[in-house]
């Protein structure tokens, strides 16, 4: 099987787009994606412990 030098650069650049797009989407993902941070409060007071979960 013989390959152009041709069809191995538009494999390359694919491969390369699909790497790209998936540390990209990483990186929005964990830093400014979907869901917000999780807020939860707990209060230790005379009539026990209270855990507020937002």
């Amino acid at each position: 099987m013989s390959t152009s030098p041709s069809s191995n650069k538009l494999m390359y650049f694919i491969v390369g787009i699909l790497v790209a797009g998936a540390i990209g989407f990483g990186i929005y993902y964990f830093t400014e994606g979907p869901g917000g941070e999780d807020k939860v409060e707990i209060s230790i007071g005379e009539d026990g412990i209270d855990i507020d979960g937002n």
